[in-house]
C-alpha cells in the first residue's frame, strides 16, 4: 500500500470530516452508556461467589444446572447490553467502510492505470449511490445482528481459527457495501480479492486487535483506582480502534480492487510504464 500504517488511525480523514466526527461520537456514547447508564442490574456478586465456589468443589460444578446459576433478571438485561454495545462498536467499523470506499471512488474517479500503479482505474469501480449503501447498510445490520452471538462463541472458544480466516472474512463488509459484488456473491469475492494480500492484511488486523486487547488492560487497571477516567477513556480507545479498523479495510479492499494480485504486479507494471 502507499499509504503508512499511520495513516489507518487518521480517522477524521474522510471527506469533508463531519461524518467521521458524528459516527466517532455514536460510537463512543453507545461504549460510555454500558457505564455511565448500565440498563439493568450490574451487581454480580452472588453469581462470582457461586463460581468460585463451584470452582473448588468439582462436584458442584458437574451436577450443577442451568437454573441453578444465579443469575437474575436483571443481570441478563446488562449483559444484553454490553453486547448491543459491542455489536453497535462493530457495526460503526462497517459504516465506516462503506462510506469510505464510496468517498474514495469519488476522489478517483479521474485517475488512470499506469504511473500510479492502478492495475484497474478507479473510474471502471463504480461508486455506489446513497441509497444502495443505506440499503446495503440495513441489510449487513441485520445479517450481522444473526451470526453475532454464534461469531462470538468462535472468538471466544476459537481464537486461532477466527484469526486464519480474519483476514478473508474482514473483507466482506468492504465486498458487499462497495456495490461490487451481491449478497452471496461476496463470500466468494471476500477470498478472491485477498489474494496477494492475505499477510499484509493478517499483520495489520492482529495489530490493530492487539491495541484494543493492550487498551483494554488498562482500562482494567484504571478501574480499581480511577473509575471516573476508564469509563471514559475505555469507550474512547474502544471506538477510535473500530473506526481504525473500518478505515483499514476501506484502504485496503480499494488498493486490491485497483492492483490484483498484490505488490509484485505492481513491480510488473511500473517498468512498462516508465518505458513510454
Amino acid at each position: 500500500m502507499t499509504n503508512t500504517i499511520f495513516d489507518v488511525f487518521r480517522i477524521d480523514r474522510l471527506g469533508k470530516r463531519i461524518f467521521s466526527k458524528i459516527l466517532f461520537t455514536f460510537a463512543l456514547l453507545v461504549g460510555m452508556s454500558v457505564y455511565v447508564c448500565p440498563i439493568g442490574d450490574t451487581d454480580f456478586t452472588q453469581f462470582l461467589v457461586f463460581m468460585q465456589n463451584a470452582m473448588e468443589d468439582m462436584d458442584l460444578l458437574m451436577n450443577m444446572q442451568p437454573s441453578d446459576i444465579p443469575l437474575t433478571t436483571g443481570n441478563i438485561i446488562y449483559i444484553l447490553h454490553i453486547l448491543a454495545s459491542d455489536f453497535l462498536l462493530i457495526f460503526s467499523s462497517f459504516i465506516y467502510t462503506g462510506v469510505y470506499i464510496r468517498q474514495y471512488r469519488l476522489e478517483h474517479k479521474n485517475n488512470e492505470p499506469g504511473d500510479s500503479g492502478y492495475l484497474i482505474s478507479p473510474r471502471f469501480l463504480i461508486p455506489s449511490s446513497v441509497s444502495k449503501l443505506v440499503l446495503r447498510m440495513v441489510i449487513v445490520f441485520c445479517f450481522s445482528l444473526i451470526i453475532f452471538i454464534p461469531a462470538s462463541f468462535v472468538v471466544l472458544y476459537l481464537f486461532l481459527i477466527f484469526i486464519i480466516i480474519l483476514p478473508y472474512v474482514g473483507m466482506y463488509p468492504a465486498c458487499y457495501l462497495s456495490g461490487d459484488s451481491g449478497f452471496w456473491h461476496s463470500f466468494i469475492d471476500m477470498v478472491k480479492v485477498t489474494k496477494g494480500y492475505y499477510l499484509v492484511n493478517a499483520r495489520n488486523m492482529l495489530l490493530i486487535i492487539s491495541l484494543y486487547f493492550v487498551g483494554n488492560w488498562l482500562t482494567s487497571s484504571l478501574v480499581s483506582f480511577l473509575p471516573s477516567v476508564a469509563y471514559v477513556t475505555g469507550p474512547l480507545f474502544n471506538a477510535f480502534l473500530a473506526l481504525s479498523y473500518g478505515r483499514y479495510v476501506g484502504m485496503v479492499y480499494c488498493r486490491m480492487r485497483e492492483i490484483p494480485g498484490g505488490y509484485q504486479r505492481v513491480s510488473m507494471l511500473r517498468p512498462e510504464a516508465s518505458d513510454k
